[in-house]
């Protein structure tokens, strides 16, 4: 079993969407950047979608960070925002919010890690495999913002007082 400085310092990067619906798949793209540049500082998972299943392994990080494509915002821009537990949200399904898998993770294992979303706004999710320009134009900056929490959380141990965006 893990150490509570072991679990405090662990982050999780957690890369959900499907690979096989063009812009759709950057979060896997760019989950496998950071694990080829970030791999002593992180573990990393790619899923095609949130569950309920991913509380456990969420509960033995002290930060999780979930990377997403978003069909908001314009194509290539990546924001980054602090995710809570939403006991609200909470609602048992198949396919969850980071919030919702946040809450879970409180409830049942009584741990409340620190949670962020890196969203990468794509253009097309039609059937396919390869990103549209914008959105591999985008990549680098999503590893950037990766870096740029854990060198956050390395300084100051906790990242902003604020909910909003912080990117």
């Amino acid at each position: 079993m893990n150490s509570r400085n072991e679990i405090a310092d662990r982050v999780l990067v957690i890369a959900y969407g499907n690979p096989l619906r063009c812009d759709d798949g950057v979060a896997w793209q760019a989950a496998e950047e950071i694990r080829r540049k970030l791999a002593t500082q992180i573990d990393v998972i790619c899923v095609h979608q949130l569950a309920p299943e991913l509380a456990e392994e969420i509960s033995r990080a002290g930060t999780v960070i979930f990377l997403d494509a978003t069909g908001d915002g314009d194509p290539g821009k990546v924001t980054c925002q602090i995710v809570h537990p939403d006991p609200i949200q909470a609602r048992f399904s198949h396919h969850l919010a980071p919030a919702q898998v946040l809450t879970l993770c409180e409830q049942f294992y009584k741990v409340r890690p620190r949670g962020f979303l890196i969203s990468i706004s794509g253009h097309c999710f039609d059937h396919g495999e390869r990103l549209t320009p914008s959105v591999t134009n985008a990549l680098p900056q999503t590893v950037a913002a990766v870096s740029d929490l854990l060198q956050r959380l390395k300084i100051s141990g906790d990242l902003c007082q604020s909910q909003s965006a912080i990117m």
